[in-house]
């Protein structure tokens, strides 16, 4: 404290010495600043300090100069005062006060005189500044030096600066004269106190000669002595001799013994007879007293403002006979007041003269009770009255000590100049208004209008002691009994207060009455007194008994009596505070009201808190007449909850009055509108509630509607449904009466919306019975026609006051993140946008896609961050707790529907979240609600959490991600791993997504990167240094760019701050980035940074950078990067890696795409977070179980998921794998099979899957253009698009169909799961509680990332199968050939291969499935049990493509040598090369094994014979004539198909008939026979072939009759071996 002061003051002199040396001459300045450091001893406060440097300044130099000038002579012997108003022209500075200094010698009470005169004139004073200083003064009185120490030839003054009300200036000469008479006072006291001290010293040396018989003299003297130690504050004394003359006695005043006030105030010398003076003086010496005590009539203007004390003390001769007096002025000190009057001479003689004559023990209760009061006793009464009438006084007080009764005593001093009366009332009739009247009414009744009070609470008594001393002007006091007194009392104190406590006894009985009286007797102003009768008093203290602190809020809601129906009173009682009126005149509005008139009352109970009682008339808004018998509880209700924030203050309240609904039913039509409006609809939310007031019977009806759907007491009843429908029919022919299109639009939209309601929490109740505050409800999006494309399977819509929020989700089992939306208007609309990314993303795994957000409508960084936080976790929390609400559970495999929740819908169990935007640290909170909640999934409901699966520790997204990014650039010929590249990115090391991606390679050369605080240039980086500076970054918490060690930048390099309004450019970088400016913003920096040309922009931050030309900024949706945003085409970057979500905008993305550039999406680049999230979701769900049942621990729990965490990155980075390389599988057979996904496209659209629109896919004139321009026909942007939709839909499909009773199927659930869970739980796994959506996964996730998006629709639309069977023949082909060996052989030679030579080969598999798959749903379609014909087809399968060369003959053997060369020239081993080679023999030995097994003939004996039969009818080069044909229509390419399996099929037919009852091996002879059996055809079909051969390539005609001809010789040779 004393520094902070000390800081003050020298700031202060700081100021003023600077404000000096510009305003004063050195020497002057030095003069002044001297002064001013050795007279400012005060402390200046902020508010001083605050004040101009030039006030300040003028205001202290203003009091040196009054200090300079002095008083003409060395030492100031009386005071100086000057009082003005600061002017400009005179004094250098305007005040808004005035001013007044003050000289004089230093003594005490200057200070406390000054302040008295101010405030005896009712003044407010703003500083007052006092200054004592050592000051040695020339002859003339002018100021020579000065200082805070004592220095020789010094005296010490006090110098006195204060500022006051400002006076008009006609006012400030009797100001001035008043200072000057009170500081001539001070003087006169000051100088005359050793003085009048001596003089009682004088007196007691003179009594202890003189008087020493006296009976009371040595008290007397202990007295005096007493007050002579300082007791006692001496203004004046005065000697009187008493003398004789005539027989007469007279006090005649000595001559020159007046001291102090009295000699200034006393005017002539005195003479006067005893008898005419008042009887107090005569009872002095007809007394053996030598003291007597009286007050003064004048007003003390020195020290304190009251009536001076007044002191005589008898003097007395050698004989002991009164020869005079002494009177002595002063004031008595504090201690006087303070101290037990049992210290005090005097008064302890008293006090113990009573207590011994009181009949009381001392160390009895009642001895102590009346030493108690005696101590407490007016200290000035006890000098008064005499030890009888104190005795009579203490004993009656003592007698009323524990009652609550009135009593006065009446006492006069001895002088007749006062009149002391002692009033006692109970503490509950006490007020300062009752005070007042006492006061005035005694006053009157003793015709002394002047008096002086304290009020004192006697420390444990129910009594209030009222001390009032009347200075009398008559003897009517004399006339006065003390009774009258009390009567007076009683009168003022009961009145209103009386009635009512009769009344409460009346009305309570006398016990319970009397409690209520004593609290509230008091309780009620004036004001309220005046308008109530106790009656009604009693009625409002049976609500405040309600309350119980400022939380609570009674009601009394009342027709005004007399008044019209819809005139009414409305009483709020509130503890402590009243009830803002600027809060609740709106509220009132809101509710239907219009307020007319307000009264305001405090009520205090003499127990509990004080109450504020606003008191309303009122008047209803509505044509309708209000029966508050009927709406009062409803009123109240709502009244109450709008007060404490559960329900929203707006009009939909008048509906409480209006349509005589409770607040929740309010709040529900309150809900739907909220959603219409996150619908869309134009409409404001004042006119929706306009609306439903205005067609108040539509409105009941809705709620009735809505009620009747989902009132739990009424969901057993069979006519319910009846009443639904009956309602619905009402509410549409009221409809069809509304005039107003607008108004019908609302109302029929809210019809639509009750009606699209699944579940609702609406009927839940917190666990003490109230209602929630938050209602959720369930819809099907789809039923609503005012929701916007796409619609959502489900969403969930919850509403409070507190919170909104939305769930949308594309089906049954869905995931997605919950996200802290900032967009109050439409965050519907931003998770709209955001559930059609999730469901492409979420193609990948198990549940489609789902995304949530809410708003926290009450957090506000103006609470500050913290608090802004607080409210936000609180919000998500009760948004969380709604969607739980409504959601079913699973308990022991049961489906447990949610308590009071009717469902209109199936069940439902399946709900998981996880973290997004603004709650990525609150997945924690949710698995805490969920377990509170008993939820099944339990700490699985929202990944990610403090028992999850760390996505930055592990890198998972990045690492995803960076799969991408090492695609794209092995696409081009680069490998990132091992040679160094140029990187642009968005975002710093201490980001997940960034940092683990920066951190991915050692080649990598960051030139530049951005975040919200800074911007990053490198613009020649050392790839080595620099990436180990970054791993430091990325392991220091919080780090930003701007630690970034400089010293390792290359020349040239900066780390700019984007909250610079410029920033200047160095060579380096306007090379690097291809500026020609030396100066630029930093949003133009960060926007030539995202269009240099560097190999790779990897965005691992949040917003919007690239759009396309088409866009406008408004499109985009991101305000906060407008300014930096760039084109696609703009872009120079040969990769964009999107770790973050929507970097780019999908037309961005695609007009990059079409300038050349590399890029896929962001829900593909990304989606390793939400595959991990589900993975840990899915074991979470297994391992929970085991939990629960006790199988393992808690702990066991955590570490196992620990120690999976390597095998769940592999999983799901293989998925990462696949499915890039699905794209580029897709993208590289893309000009010849653009038709084909336009169909597959054309087909989703049609069966309503697809919006090509809205996923801003190419229309087909879009497509035709490219081809005409000779332009990429497609995009991986747009690929990736519908790679996802074909696993959306093929999942949907297959979750339907009885996959799992096969067990080469069920397989597909271990190969989800960490190998060592399978293990361990492998019997868990396979009945895992989503086993059949996993089989289904993983399934489609498999055939459509090898096999392409088409592969199920291209089947589909050959064969007609379904999904399921085209799945079953997939499998059981793959199976069969091997092809998954041989895919990852493929997969795993990219050392070796090229990319593009990688992806040609991997076609080569697609089609041999793709052929194999046809071939098992045209020729086995009714019994594809995969277990059954894997087991029996794959080994002699195996067995005969081992054999393959051994088996064919010499011109396929040649074929097949010169393909294979090829393929090893490649890079492809020979092991591979031999297999890819003899692909379409591979496809042809299905039928042929088929064949084997059914003739039961060994397989390589048939084998051999179907390729001897090739060779010779040359079927594999007319094979590869077929294949060869490029169809130019969908007719076509089925066409082509239709001829392939036609080839084969009666090629297998042919082999088949030669074998047929044949049972030898001799397939020479068998051959032979045929070939003469069938000579004529052969030579007809080898004539063909002949034909073709030297013919322009065959085209689909020429096939096809090639084909009839060679049906001939297969038909042939059947119907002749049937012959035989």
């Amino acid at each position: 404290m004393d520094a902070q002061k000390t800081t003050g003051r020298d700031a202060l002199l700081n100021i003023l010495k600077t404000t000096a040396a510009h305003h004063l001459r050195a020497e002057r300045a030095d003069q002044f600043i001297e002064f001013v450091a050795n007279a400012m001893n005060f402390y200046p406060d902020a508010s001083y300090l605050a004040r101009p440097a030039t006030h300040i300044f003028h205001s202290l130099f203003g009091l040196f100069v009054f200090a300079v000038e002095g008083s003409g002579s060395q030492s100031p012997s009386s005071a100086r005062v000057k009082v003005f108003n600061p002017q400009p022209e005179v004094d250098g500075w305007l005040s808004a006060h005035t001013s007044i200094y003050v000289n004089q010698r230093d003594m005490p009470f200057l200070v406390d005189s000054l302040r008295m005169a101010l405030n005896r004139r009712g003044l407010n004073i703003f500083t007052l500044q006092s200054n004592p200083v050592w000051v040695s003064r020339s002859a003339d009185g002018g100021l020579l030096h000065s200082s805070r120490v004592f220095f020789e030839g010094a005296h010490r003054e006090a110098f006195i600066a204060i500022e006051i009300d400002l006076h008009r200036d006609t006012e400030l000469p009797d100001l001035e004269r008043d200072l000057l008479a009170v500081l001539e006072d001070v003087q006169i006291v000051v100088d005359d106190f050793d003085p009048m001290r001596q003089r009682v010293d004088k007196l007691i040396t003179e009594l202890s000669e003189t008087a020493a018989s006296v009976i009371n003299c040595k008290e007397s003297l202990e007295f005096l002595r007493w007050i002579h130690n300082g007791y006692f504050t001496f203004l004046g004394s005065a000697e009187f001799d008493l003398v004789r003359d005539d027989g007469e006695l007279y006090l005649r005043e000595i001559t020159q013994s007046r001291l102090g006030l009295m000699d200034k105030y006393g005017g002539d010398t005195r003479e006067e007879s005893l008898k005419r003076l008042n009887p107090g003086v005569m009872a002095l010496y007809e007394s053996e007293d030598i003291l007597t005590f009286t007050k003064s009539s004048r007003r003390s203007r020195v020290h304190r403002d009251v009536y001076s004390d007044y002191l005589v003390v008898k003097r007395f001769n050698n004989s002991g006979e009164p020869i005079g007096e002494v009177r002595f002025l002063g004031l008595y000190t504090s201690q006087f007041y303070s101290y037990s009057p049992r210290r005090i001479p005097i008064l302890r003689d008293k006090v113990n003269w009573v207590v011994d004559n009181s009949g009381f023990d001392k160390n009895s209760h009642d001895g102590k009770t009346l030493l108690s009061i005696l101590d407490f006793h007016p200290r000035d009464e006890l000098f008064h009255l005499t030890r009888e009438a104190l005795a009579e006084t203490a004993i009656g007080i003592w007698q009323i000590q524990e009652r609550r009764v009135i009593k006065v005593f009446l006492h006069a001093d001895p002088f007749d100049k006062f009149v002391s009366c002692v009033v006692y009332l109970p503490r509950e009739s006490f007020n300062t208004e009752a005070r007042i009247k006492i006061q005035q009414a005694i006053g009157e009744e003793l015709d002394a209008p002047e008096c002086e009070f304290t009020t004192q609470f006697l420390p444990e008594s129910v009594l209030v002691r009222i001390y009032l001393v009347y200075q009398v002007r008559s003897k009517k006091y004399l006339q006065i009994e003390p009774a009258t007194l009390e009567a007076i009392v009683t009168q003022i104190t009961r009145d209103w207060s009386g009635a009512f406590a009769d009344e409460a006894i009346a009305q309570w009985s006398e016990r319970d009455g009397h409690p209520i009286a004593r609290q509230f007797q008091r309780a009620f102003p004036a004001a309220y007194r005046e308008a109530y009768a106790p009656s009604q008093a009693l009625a409002d203290v049976a609500l405040i008994e309600e309350l119980e602190d400022a939380s609570q809020l009674a009601i009394a809601f009342t027709h005004v009596d007399g008044e019209q129906a819809n005139s009414l009173q409305l009483k709020l009682f509130h503890c402590d505070t009243p009830l803002e009126l600027s809060d609740m005149i709106p509220m009132l509005e809101n509710l239907g009201f219009r307020v007319m008139v307000e009264h305001p009352y405090l009520i205090k109970p003499d127990v509990g808190p004080a109450v504020w009682l606003q008191d309303f008339t009122l008047s209803f808004s509505l044509d309708v007449n209000v029966d508050v018998s009927a709406v009062q509880g409803s009123f109240k209700d709502a009244l109450r909850v709008v007060w404490q924030g559960q329900a929203e203050n707006d009009s939909f309240n008048r509906l409480v009055i209006g349509a005589r609904l409770d607040w929740r039913s309010v709040a529900m039509l309150r809900l739907y509108a909220r959603y219409l409006k996150q619908l869309g609809i134009a409409y404001s939310q004042e006119f929706i509630a306009d609306t439903l007031a205005r067609h108040l019977d539509i409105t009941r009806n809705l709620v009735a509607l809505f009620k009747s759907y989902f009132d739990p007491r009424y969901a057993a009843d069979k006519d319910r449904s009846e009443r639904s429908d009956g309602l619905s029919q009402k509410i549409r022919q009221s409809l069809d009466a509304v005039d107003n299109v607008s108004e019908d639009l609302v109302l029929r939209g809210y019809l639509e919306v009750v009606e699209a309601t699944l579940r609702t929490n609406f009927f839940q109740t917190f666990d003490d019975g109230t209602a929630k505050s938050y209602i959720s409800v369930k819809l099907a999006s789809a039923k609503i026609s005012l929701a916007p494309k796409p619609r959502p399977e489900y969403e969930i819509f919850v509403y409070s006051p507190r919170v909104e929020g939305v769930h949308l989700r594309g089906g049954k089992v869905a995931r997605g993140g919950l996200r802290w939306s900032d967009r109050l208007e439409d965050y519907r609309t931003e998770v709209l946008g955001l559930v059609k990314a999730q469901q492409v993303k979420n193609a990948v795994i198990v549940p489609t896609g789902a995304k949530g957000g809410f708003v926290a409508k009450q957090a506000s960084m103006a609470a500050g961050r913290e608090a802004w936080l607080q409210e936000g976790v609180a919000s998500y929390m009760l948004y969380v707790q709604a969607l739980l609400d409504i959601s079913d559970n699973l308990i022991d495999g049961a489906v447990v529907p949610p308590v009071n929740v009717v469902r209109r819908d199936g069940d439902d169990p399946y709900l998981v979240v996880a973290a997004d935007k603004g709650t990525a640290t609150f997945s924690d909170i949710a698995n805490g609600i969920s377990e509170s909640n008993n939820f099944w999934l339990g700490d699985a409901f929202a990944s990610g959490g403090g028992h999850g699966y760390d996505h930055k520790g592990m890198g998972i997204t990045a690492r995803g991600a960076w799969i991408a990014v090492q695609r794209h650039f092995r696409e081009i010929g680069m490998d990132i791993q091992s040679e160094d590249f140029t990187v642009v990115g968005v975002g710093d090391m201490a980001g997940d997504v960034f940092g683990n991606g920066m951190l991915l390679s050692e080649h990598i050369q960051l030139v530049a990167a951005f975040n919200h605080l800074h911007i990053f240039v490198d613009p020649n980086p050392d790839s080595a240094k620099t990436f180990v500076e970054r791993q430091r970054l990325f392991n220091t918490p919080r780090s930003t760019w701007d630690d970034f060690d400089k010293t390792l930048l290359s020349e040239g390099g900066m780390v700019f701050s984007r909250a610079a309004k410029s920033v200047t450019l160095n060579p380096q970088i306007k090379a690097r980035f291809n500026i020609d400016r030396d100066h630029v913003t930093p949003t133009e920096l960060m926007k030539a940074i995202l269009g240099a040309k560097v190999d790779l922009i990897w965005n691992g931050g949040i917003g919007t950078y690239v759009k396309a030309s088409s866009e406008n900024n408004a499109d985009v949706g991101d305000r906060a990067n407008d300014g930096l945003r760039i084109n696609g085409k703009d872009l120079r970057c040969k990769v964009f890696g999107e770790g973050g979500n929507l970097g780019m905008t999908q037309r961005g993305r695609i007009e990059y795409c079409l300038h050349g550039g590399l890029c896929n999406t962001d829900f593909i680049d990304n989606a390793a977070g939400v595959d991990c999230s589900d993975h840990e979701v899915n074991i979470k769900i297994l391992l929970n179980e085991k939990v629960r049942l006790g199988d393992m621990s808690t702990l066991d729990r955590n570490n196992l998921l620990l120690e999976m965490t390597d095998s769940v990155a592999e999983l799901v980075l293989h998925h990462n794998r696949r499915q890039t390389q699905a794209i580029s599988l897709a993208m590289h057979r893309s000009e010849q099979q653009y038709a084909e996904y336009q169909r597959f496209m054309a087909w989703l659209e049609s069966s309503g899957k697809l919006d090509r629109e809205l996923e801003f896919l190419p229309s087909d004139d879009q497509l035709n253009d490219r081809l005409n321009r000779g332009q990429s026909v497609w995009t991986r942007p747009e690929l990736a698009v519908l790679v996802c939709y074909s696993k959306v839909m093929l999942k949907d499909v297959l979750q339907g169909a009885d996959l799992l009773e096969d067990p080469i199927l069920s397989r597909s659930v271990n190969q989800a799961f960490p190998p060592r869970l399978v293990e361990l739980f492998a019997d868990e796994v396979s009945e895992h509680q989503l086993r059949r959506e996993i089989a289904a996964t993983q399934l489609a996730n498999d055939m459509v990332d090898r096999f392409g998006f088409t592969f199920f629709f291209r089947q589909m639309e050959s064969t007609g199968a379904s999904a399921a069977d085209i799945v079953r023949a997939f499998s059981i082909s793959v199976n069969i050939l091997g092809v998954n060996d041989l895919w990852k052989m493929i997969e795993d030679s990219n050392a070796r291969l090229s990319a593009a030579l990688q992806l040609e080969l991997l076609h080569i598999l697609m089609r041999l499935v793709r052929r194999s798959t046809r071939w098992f749903l045209r020729n086995r379609r009714l019994n594809l049990n995969c277990t059954e014909l894997v087991q029996s087809m794959h080994d002699p399968m195996q067995h005969v493509l081992r054999q393959l060369p051994a088996l064919h003959e010499a011109d396929w053997i040649a074929l097949w040598n010169d393909e294979k060369a090829q393929l090893i020239a490649q890079g492809v081993d020979d092991e591979m090369a031999a297999v890819l080679a003899s692909a379409d023999s591979m496809f042809l030995c299905v039928g042929t094994v088929d064949l084997a097994l059914r003739l039961q003939r060994p397989a390589d004996l048939v084998a051999r014979l179907s390729f001897k039969l090739g060779e010779h009818l040359s079927l594999d080069w007319f094979m590869a004539q077929i294949v060869g044909l490029q169809p130019q229509n969908r007719w076509q390419d089925l066409a082509r198909e239709s001829y392939v399996d036609d080839l084969e099929s009666q090629r297998r037919q042919l082999t088949a008939c030669l074998l047929e009852g044949h049972e030898q091996d001799d397939i020479e002879s068998l051959v032979a026979a045929w070939q003469i059996q069938q000579a004529l055809l052969i030579a007809r079909w080898k004539s063909m072939v002949v034909e073709l051969r030297r013919g322009v390539t065959p085209d689909f005609a020429m096939v096809s009759v090639a084909l009839r001809e060679l049906l001939d010789l297969v038909q042939s040779s059947v119907d002749a071996t049937r012959s035989r």
